[in-house]
């Protein structure tokens, strides 16, 4: 609390200031009057604008943002239906109404299926069904914790890396909007990893109307999901005041073997009017989840047999999941295996690694905060933010992905056993935790006049985390004291893989400033500066196992250009030059050595800089955007590999380049159906080699067609994931190993009102039931090789992930 005092007594100060709903709200303008009917939520457009929700103070979205992902739901019946690109925008960018999540999408669906369907944006680790598993995004191969995530505008992410947890935080009923930003934005856009761009979720609209529903849906692998939701509309004895209340249940015994699947989660939110001038938003949101998976999961593959091979195993051009070891995982179970359990064909062995029961996670995870907007008059607002949210992660697992079914493995139940390597039969896993909790406080005065806007501000965080790995045999649930012992480690953590305290104070400064020469040009330059301290307290630090207690900072001061041009009423032109940042992750600490304060002194955050222009586009019965760009990517981090540095010690090393074309087109092709295509081809590559750098699709696209009318809708999209790599060039001339075949995911949805206040639906993931690899987790050991002593297979104990099967929910929800 005494860490919070500061904060809220700058939040109680400026609650005399912090803006309503008065302010400059942003537009977009269509050239003819064929918008009648406004998003859900939104002010209902005129003949010859479409008025922005950011119009109402305390909705989903900011109307105080200069960059234009909090301004992008319009009342145009495109920008209703499918993902958009806002006029005024000064980067590449997608939205996703609302109205698309709730048409379009099966229930269970999580924000990273939301956000795939958009250009660039690939989806991996679905292979339990959609929703049912922590699946991943990338954007332009920016893998995730390279791109920032907010929520209602505020940063948040793990502590040790700035990664994400697509079952933890916001479920679906959380989320009312979606916008994908490819780009870091103006100097106002906080982040701990605006580096690759930003995924920005809002929390569902408070409504002005009394209401509710009521959902319920089931389907495929026994999943089942409740759904429900209350308004309490205007209430007038409270001055105006709103409240939404919604909670989700959802089980599921997941397309993977035993991997089933727990979550609950409730919300709470309520927009407050405070006199005529501030309104003071609050929101809760509890989240918890449990599911059975191992920590290294994925299928095991490997190579076939081959007398003849001198590794005996044979090499394979194209691994496709069907041309496994026959005696691997995936060979012997399929490729929907995950862990084993009591039935048949799945092993029954209880003694084995993956076995469920040893192999379960439990998290809890909340987010909350306060928001006070107030008009301070004469073109003057100020926006208070105080916000706090934490994490709780318990995992069991076994300890490799690889079963060894009906074979005890072996494990040291004493430190004088470790010492002696008197093994004793048994099964090695871990019990594993990784806890946070992060406060923080985003302040910002606005300045509103003729010729433009002005902002300035500053954000700070604190965070405070509890890490650690604990061996275990699984057969009597004691320790395993099988961790490597050195002259600095006593015998007695020999169990120990980990025992880590960690936490940082980090603050950002932005000022930006929106110049209008003419009222068609918008020109926003902007400076932010970057202060993190990130400090570790660990007994047994990670990797090295050794004790270490240091503190760090590093600093950085980033410029930022962009500008907009509406050459008509419906077509703008912009360009950004912006830098992106990523503050080095945890790992920078993980080494044993004396030096380690000289090393991160020296240690640079990772940095992009971004060209790109692009332009956008809203006509009668068409929208269309599209957009260049160019990123170099500064300050490369990479890791030692013991030769000329020590192991695992970080350091900057070379730069990659990205570029790459990407647009989308909608069409309103007759009444009530809407057509779009989107897609992209993107270059990442390693100057060094001239290749495309691993987990990098070449290219991607999206395809719908969505039918709305009389209460009917009926959509089908379809996302194309290109070529891509789980591995770096290996210097082969002859081959690329490792390469991902091309793959398209379909999916189908109708559902119809039936009367006033029922309403039916069905959703079909993977129409076509597409089961392909969509991602690679590699290890080289047993692999054959050719002459030249290239390797020329795959690994023994390489781990694949497939698409998930078809998957088919059914949905029933009632409305009052």
């Amino acid at each position: 609390m005494t860490l919070l005092k500061p904060v809220l007594l700058s939040c109680v100060a400026g609650s005399a200031l912090v803006m309503a709903g008065t302010a400059h709200a942003a537009t977009d303008t269509a050239s003819t009057p064929v918008v009648t009917t406004a998003a859900p939520g939104a002010v209902a457009a005129s003949d010859a604008t479409q008025t922005s929700t950011a119009s109402q103070s305390g909705q989903a979205n900011d109307r105080q943002s200069l960059t234009s992902s909090d301004i992008i739901v319009t009342g145009s019946l495109l920008a209703e239906s499918v993902p958009t690109a806002s006029l005024t925008t000064t980067q590449p960018q997608s939205a996703i109404n609302h109205s698309y999540i709730d048409r379009v999408l099966t229930p269970v669906a999580d924000f990273t299926k939301i956000a795939a369907i958009t250009p660039g944006v690939t989806l991996t680790g679905t292979g339990n069904g959609t929703g049912l598993q922590e699946s991943k995004l990338s954007i332009r191969g920016f893998k995730d914790g390279q791109f920032g995530m907010t929520y209602d505008s505020i940063p948040f992410n793990d502590t040790n890396d700035p990664t994400h947890h697509s079952l933890s935080f916001f479920p679906s009923n959380t989320v009312g909007t979606v916008v994908v930003d490819r780009g870091p934005g103006n100097a106002s856009q906080l982040g701990q990893a605006t580096f690759g761009g930003d995924v920005n979720l809002y929390s569902r609209e408070v409504s002005d109307k009394a209401g509710g529903q009521i959902e319920a849906a089931g389907g495929s692998f026994n999943t089942w999901l409740a759904r429900a939701e209350l308004q309490t509309g205007q209430i007038d004895s409270l001055g105006g005041a709103k409240f939404l209340v919604t909670g989700n249940y959802t089980r599921s015994d997941g397309a993977m073997s035993w991997e089933g699947t727990l979550l609950r989660n409730i919300m709470a939110k309520g927009v407050v009017p405070i006199g005529t001038a501030n309104t003071l938003t609050v929101l809760a949101t509890y989240t918890q989840i449990r599911y059975y998976q191992q920590d290294n999961d994925g299928v095991w593959c490997g190579s076939p047999p081959d007398a003849s091979s001198p590794t005996g195993y044979a090499p394979i051009t194209k691994l496709t999941g069907r041309n496994c070891n026959p005696n691997s995982l995936v060979g012997m179970y399929g490729m929907d295996y995950g862990l084993s359990g009591p039935d048949v064909p799945t092993p029954s062995d209880p003694l084995a690694q993956n076995y469920y029961k040893f192999n379960r996670t439990d998290k809890k995870t909340d987010f909350e905060y306060i928001r006070l907007q107030s008009d301070l008059g004469g073109g003057f607002s100020m926006d208070n933010r105080l916000y706090m949210y934490g994490y709780t992660n318990h995992t069991n697992s076994g300890l490799d992905g690889f079963g060894t079914v009906g074979t005890p493995n072996t494990v040291y139940l004493s430190p004088a056993d470790a010492v002696a390597k008197n093994a004793v039969p048994g099964i090695p896993g871990y019990h594993k935790l990784n806890k946070y909790r992060t406060w923080g406080y985003i302040g910002q005065v606005d300045y509103t006049f003729s010729k433009g806007r002005w902002r300035v501000g500053g954000w700070y965080e604190k965070s405070n985390s509890d890490r650690y790995t604990h061996d275990i045999d699984w057969v009597t649930g004691q320790p395993n004291y099988d961790q490597k012992i050195n002259s600095s480690s006593p015998a007695d953590i020999a169990d120990r893989k980990y025992d880590q305290g960690s936490d940082w104070n980090q603050f950002q400064l932005f000022s930006e400033f929106e110049y209008k020469p003419i009222e068609s040009l918008s020109i926003t330059p902007g400076v932010k500066y970057v202060h993190f301290t990130r400090s570790i307290d660990a007994p047994v630090n990670q990797k090295s196992r050794t004790p270490l207690y240091l503190e760090h900072t590093w600093t950085k001061t980033l410029p930022f250009l962009t500008a907009n041009y509406m050459a008509a009423k419906n077509w703008s032109f912009y360009f950004q030059y912006a830098q992106g940042f990523y503050v080095p992750d945890l790992s920078s600490f993980y080494v044993n050595d004396p030096n380690l304060g000289t090393a991160l002194g020296t240690l640079k955050p990772m940095t992009t800089t971004n060209y790109q222009f692009g332009t956008v586009y809203h006509g009668e019965r068409f929208s269309v955007d599209a957009d260049i760009y160019k990123i170099d990517v500064n300050n490369l981090i990479v890791s030692c590999d013991g030769s000329t540095c020590p192991k695992n010690e970080q350091y900057n090393a070379g730069t990659i380049h990205f570029k790459g074309i990407e647009g989308q087109l909608n069409v309103l092709a007759t009444t009530g159906l809407t057509l779009f295509v989107n897609g992209s081809i993107n270059d990442a590559i390693d100057p060094s080699t001239g290749t495309q750098m691993k987990n990098a699709p070449r290219g991607t696209a999206g395809l719908g067609a969505l039918y709305s009318h009389r209460g009917l809708n009926i959509s089908w999209t379809a996302k194309y994931t290109g070529i891509s790599y789980a591995t770096d060039y290996n210097g082969d001339p002859s081959r690329r190993l490792y390469g991902i075949s091309p793959y398209w995911i379909s999916d189908f949805a109708i559902n119809k009102d039936i009367g006033r206040h029922v309403r039916v639906g069905l959703n079909i993931d993977n129409l076509f039931n597409e089961r392909t690899i969509s991602k690679i987790k590699a290890d080289t050991s047993g692999a054959p090789t050719d002459a030249n002593g290239f390797q020329s297979g795959y690994g023994q104990y390489d781990l694949l992930y497939f698409t998930p099967p078809r998957q088919i929910m059914v949905d029933l929800r009632y409305e009052f």
